[in-house]
């Protein structure tokens, strides 16, 4: 909150005109365009990103880098690599890592922006003179983010360093940035980022501010396979701007799916005409990585050709985690139930079985593997003793990756048996959900055992 504090009060200092450098004259209008330097920082080197034309603010993953730092909180141990096919023969590279570290996720990224592919110098008559002209720009920056309930936070430190021919500058930058989400059933989620605030950069003679940029989104969840996406920015050399998205997912496995994405950027209008505002692409994501394109049009110009590769691994993190959240589909690890009353141990590892093996089939979770949870389980035996049943499955689910937890008990009176199942939230061991069922007999845990798990994925 520091961080944030000093951001609000920086841009209240500098507001306006540009005082110190930091903001160009007529800062945030039309009447500011082309007045700031670093313009490769702009653009986030995500391919998932451009196919949302530009959106992305409260999307999670280790390509959130150089967007929205917030967003690489739940990114685990990852990486992706991005290439991009400019306009005029220029092309852009980024590369973003990240891992777990104590209570937060630390991350590192580099962007290496090629402006000059083979031009040549010319000598003083205007003619070639056989030297090739050196013009190029690189970010690097290191950040940290965690995830703490209902709120994402994040920032980066970023050096920038720019070459046009003999003339170099550099310059820092600071970005940050809020999730903010509700507990379910919530389908709202909020952002806020603030990107590249630092002094401005210098080449040769002249001097120009960073492309500053306030950003605030909203993501609506319309349905657990089709979210949208809308988002205002307010760039220091240009008017605000709306942008529009829509991503629409179609799996194909628990843990792999196909991605659809699209959007307008408004700002593209007053550039590049109505075709410029339009932006696609898709995504390919796989057990552990993802493949992202984007294609962005831009009017009379051309097109720009972006593509993304991630990776995941270790206990965290999304797999690939540098493409797209799976949608609505929390970790859940399944714990004992506990056998009461009139009831065999045997007989609650039955029922929780099928409680387990129904909540897979609902397509809404993505079930913590069997092994691991019993070897968790083993070698945390002695932290549950004497906790309540509810702090018991958070724990389990937390240290097994897991966001959410199932836990129950068996009973049986004269009606029969009596099956209840919770499903907790492993960060804060509150349960969301409580469902009960009755069977009859034993033969007939199945039936129970399914509309148990449709209420609790409902």
């Amino acid at each position: 909150m520091k961080i944030f504090s000093a951001i609000l009060l920086a841009l209240a200092l500098f507001a306006g005109k540009a005082r110190g450098g930091f903001f160009p004259v007529n800062a945030f209008t039309d009447e500011a365009r082309g007045l700031a330097g670093a313009q490769f920082l702009k653009v986030p080197p995500s391919a998932r990103f451009s196919a949302l034309a530009g959106s992305g603010l409260t999307l999670g993953g280790v390509d959130s880098f150089f967007l929205n730092p917030a967003g690489t909180s739940g990114a685990g141990s990852s990486a992706a690599i991005s290439y991009e096919a400019l306009l005029e023969g220029s092309s852009r590279t980024g590369l973003v890592f990240a891992r777990p570290a104590g209570t937060g996720i630390l991350s590192a990224g580099l962007l290496y922006n090629n402006s000059s592919p083979g031009l040549e110098k010319l000598d003083g008559a205007g003619g070639g003179s056989g030297a090739v002209l050196t013009a190029y720009d690189a970010a690097f920056g290191a950040g940290w983010a965690r995830r703490s309930g209902w709120l994402d936070f994040g920032f980066t430190l970023k050096y920038i360093k720019s070459r046009l021919a003999e003339a170099s500058g550099s310059s820092v930058a600071l970005d940050a940035g809020f999730v903010f989400r509700e507990d379910p059933p919530s389908l709202i989620e909020l952002a806020v980022a603030v990107r590249n605030f630092g002094p401005p950069i210098k080449l040769g003679s002249e001097k120009a501010p960073l492309p500053f940029e306030l950003g605030g989104g909203i993501k609506w969840k319309y349905a657990p396979d089709f979210h949208i996406l809308l988002e205002g920015r307010l760039p220091c050399d240009h008017a605000p701007y709306l942008a529009f998205a829509g991503e629409w997912f179609l799996p194909y496995s628990a843990r792999s799916g196909f991605f659809l994405r699209s959007g307008l950027n408004f700002k593209n209008y007053y550039d590049h005409g109505f075709m410029g505002t339009f932006a696609g692409g898709f995504g390919l994501k796989f057990e552990r990585g993802s493949i992202d394109y984007a294609f962005a049009p831009y009017g009379e110009l051309g097109a720009a050709h972006r593509v993304t590769a991630g990776l995941a691994w270790g206990g965290g993190g999304d797999s690939g985690s540098a493409g797209p959240e799976l949608p609505l589909k929390a970790r859940l690890a399944v714990a004992s139930f506990s056998s009461e009353a009139g009831v065999t141990e045997a007989e609650a590892t039955v029922v929780r079985n099928l409680v387990e093996a129904e909540l897979g089939k609902t397509g809404k979770f993505r079930l913590v593997k069997r092994a691991r949870v019993y070897f968790v389980l083993e070698e945390e035996r002695l932290a549950f003793a004497g906790l309540t049943e509810e702090k018991a499955a958070a724990k389990l689910g937390s240290i097994s990756g897991a966001k959410l937890a199932v836990f129950g008990s068996v009973s049986r009176n004269k009606n029969g048996y009596l099956i209840t199942a919770r499903l907790a939230d492993t960060s804060s061991a509150v349960i969301l959900r409580s469902e009960t069922a009755v069977a009859a007999e034993d033969y007939l845990f199945s039936d129970a055992a399914r509309r148990l798990a449709a209420a609790l994925a409902r």
